[in-house]
């Protein structure tokens, strides 16, 4: 009987093909990313910037979405050139913090659970600029006096997991350019139906699921208005 030889030349050939058989089929998973806690923790403002945040319940969390909203809007327009609206802010003016900070922007932080004692001390310790604070909410805010803070447009809006319905928003609301939103509970309300776009001549830019958010709810979308 003919003795048989192993055939290593042979072995490695047919495992190659398994190999690319599988790899063939294999998916790319994309995995969420820490750039924008990053970008803050080796910032020059990060001993400021700490106070707003390491009071919340996942200090990660929330530094990754206040600043996505920055790094986002930058992509499509020069942010200190506008004055924002931070509309749902929470206690700690976090979003309006990060656009402060990165940007010269003039920022209005409107929330009616905005902690005014500690942003008072916080202000004083830091001598922080160009943030201030409305207690109140969106549909109480009338434009400020000239006087104290200039002409606000133009503005643009941002909401941060804001429980706000952008419709009713953008009646209150109806001169900005840029509306950046990142739903969270009602996303039905935290976006504009296409209806609603089209009779008010809104176009939406940006529509993706942001991995550099650390959370579930990293859908953000950018809309544009046009006049």
């Amino acid at each position: 009987m003919k003795q048989q030889t192993f055939d290593l030349d042979r072995h490695y050939e047919l495992k190659t093909q398994e190999l690319l058989r599988y790899n063939s089929q294999t998916a790319v998973i994309q995995l969420p990313h820490y750039k924008y806690v990053d970008k803050v923790l080796r910032s020059n403002s990060y001993e400021e910037l700490m106070w707003r945040f390491m009071e919340a319940d996942s200090p990660t969390k929330e530094i990754s979405e206040s600043y996505a909203a920055f790094s986002n809007m930058k992509k499509i327009c020069n942010v200190s050139n506008y004055n924002w609206l931070h509309i749902g802010d929470g206690g700690y003016t976090r979003t309006a913090s990060i656009f402060a900070f990165f940007s010269k922007s003039l920022n209005f932080s409107i929330d009616p659970a905005l902690n005014m004692d500690k942003f008072n001390k916080w202000q004083e310790k830091y001598r922080i600029q160009r943030i201030f604070l409305f207690a109140y909410k969106f549909e109480e805010f009338l434009n400020p006096p000239k006087e104290a803070f200039g002409n606000i447009l133009p503005y643009n809006i941002c909401c941060v997991h804001a429980h706000v319905e952008l419709e009713k928003l953008d009646k209150h609301f109806p001169n900005w350019k840029y509306l950046y939103t990142n739903p969270c509970c009602y996303p039905q309300l935290q976006e504009f139906s296409l209806e609603y776009m089209k009779e008010n001549n809104i176009y939406k830019m940006v529509d993706k699921l942001d991995l550099g958010i650390l959370s579930e709810r990293r859908k953000v979308i950018i809309y544009k208005k046009f006049k």
